[in-house]
């Protein structure tokens, strides 16, 4: 006999709040575990022996969403919007330039530009101060590639129609992409895109962060053609999304790699 379960309405609200949240967190845990491992699989054994040792003989996949985590502690509070990368109309990432009513909003790109420099003197730094920058690099190069979070002039977000519910289109990418098109774990993501020849590596690799944002400034910007507010998002959505977010999450792991090779390779 089927039981009928009846959610109190208290329940329901609170997710249709989450569902439509416009804050909500780049990738989701699977697209963040995912990139964390292609670059784990790309990492030489001393890179990976340093890192590991410094967040305590674990992996960084565990750590994958650790900034995610603890971005409303109130050390961490002001981390709050380094989770997106601002461009301008030419798609010429922001870095500094990033200010509203005076004050400085936070910038993927800026942060991680800055957290390179001071890790390149790891050796330097006492070991809370190395985990921590560890953390937030590894989270940083997957937000900047994310394509909700690349934020550009005068596109304000919408709500879009999504698996039969009414979502903010910025939550389409943060999750409902990565659940849908595939249902893969981390795991799989890795085995699947995380085989490129060293040449392919070398290509995707080559340039700093910035040459990197701009890059995923022109890809990205398309995901506003393919949809706009009111839409039902369906099958064909589907087919072009998962080949961008396929790209995007393939870069970011490879990227990563090799920006802790660099540092602690």
């Amino acid at each position: 006999m089927k039981m009928k379960i009846r959610m109190p309405l208290c329940i329901i609200a609170s997710a249709c709040l989450l569902l439509n949240s416009v804050d909500m967190d780049a990738w989701g845990r699977i697209g963040h575990d995912a990139i964390c491992h292609i670059a784990e699989r790309n990492l030489t054994p001393k890179a990976r022996k340093t890192i590991e040792g410094y967040l305590g003989n674990t992996s960084i996949v565990y750590c994958s969403s650790w900034m995610d985590e603890v971005r409303d502690w109130p050390e961490y509070r002001h981390t709050t919007k380094w989770h997106s990368a601002y461009v301008d109309e030419s798609g010429e990432p922001c870095m500094g330039t990033n200010f509203k009513d005076g004050e400085y909003r936070g910038d993927a790109v800026l942060e991680l530009t800055r957290l390179i420099g001071r890790m390149e003197d790891w050796k330097e730094l006492d070991d809370s101060t190395v985990a921590v920058g560890i953390k937030m690099m590894i989270h940083l190069v997957a937000d900047m590639h994310c394509p909700g979070h690349v934020k550009y002039p005068g596109i304000k977000g919408f709500k879009v129609i999504y698996g039969g519910n009414e979502v903010t289109y910025h939550y389409v990418w943060d999750d409902a992409v990565l659940e849908r098109v595939h249902k893969w774990g981390f795991t799989e993501y890795g085995h699947i895109l995380g085989n490129l020849s060293r040449r392919e590596v070398r290509s995707i690799c080559s340039g700093t962060p910035v040459d990197w944002e701009r890059e995923n400034a022109r890809d990205c910007r398309v995901i506003y053609d393919w949809a706009h507010p009111g839409d039902v998002l369906g099958k064909e959505f589907n087919l072009k999304a998962k080949v961008l977010a396929d790209s995007q999450i393939q870069k970011a792991g490879y990227r990563l790699a090799a920006v802790l090779n660099a540092i602690f390779g």
